[in-house]
């Protein structure tokens, strides 16, 4: 219950500038404009307050009052990119190992967004988790070549809406890339990214390493 805590205080406010953005099948997303960026900005300040003061932080207790925040690109408009949907035909089960060796969580496949980034072509596995609703939101969890150096050694996450049964297409905001709970205190055990989801081309965007 506690993580499921946890993980809803990262929804939200991540979430604040995540769903604004969001488009409807087959459209471009536009430019990134002022509104956006501060939308990214206010999304960051809350996020950064709530792991100060919230009681359900990952920041370790003694540390939280020397916290200064966390560390982020700033938003740019190559990592927000329109990616086709190819649904699976079964969701069949993708179980997840976790950091600290425990039981998999469960998930399944719900599909996969494939796209170009930085010109590249590129694939991610699209997973759901294990015996959700049809409306459910969508887990991304990906490794770049930033990981170990300018990003957290584990990859990075996105979440994503479920997307309307008539979807061909959705959109990835790397800008919203967030670290698991387990890249601030070891105590926590997150999902790896599965094999299949690396990415060959570093993804300059979203939340970077954390320095306590």
């Amino acid at each position: 219950m506690r993580k499921l805590l946890l993980f809803g205080l990262l929804l939200v406010v991540m979430g604040l500038f995540f769903y604004s953005w969001q488009f409807s099948p087959g459209a471009t997303p536009p430019p990134l404009g002022p509104a956006y960026a501060a939308q990214v900005r206010q999304a960051r300040q809350q996020k950064d307050q709530a792991f100060r003061s919230d009681a359900s932080s990952p920041i370790d207790p003694a540390q939280r009052a020397a916290f200064q925040g966390l560390r982020y690109y700033a938003p740019a408009e190559a990592y927000r990119v329109t990616a086709r949907l190819v649904r699976a035909a079964v969701p069949t089960p993708e179980p997840l190992a976790l950091t600290s060796g425990d039981k998999p969580d469960a998930y399944v496949r719900f599909g996969t967004a494939e796209f170009a980034l930085n010109g590249q072509p590129q694939k991610l596995l699209l997973l759901q988790k294990q015996n959700v609703a049809a409306s459910g939101e969508l887990f991304v969890p990906f490794t770049d070549p930033t990981n170990g150096e300018q990003t957290y050694a584990a990859g990075r996450y996105l979440d994503l809406p479920a997307p309307a049964d008539t979807a061909t297409c959705l959109i990835l905001d790397f800008n919203a890339a967030y670290n698991p709970f387990c890249a601030y205190n070891q105590h926590y055990s997150c999902p790896k990214p599965p094999a299949n989801n690396r990415l060959t081309v570093p993804v300059l965007a979203g939340e970077q390493q954390f320095h306590p």
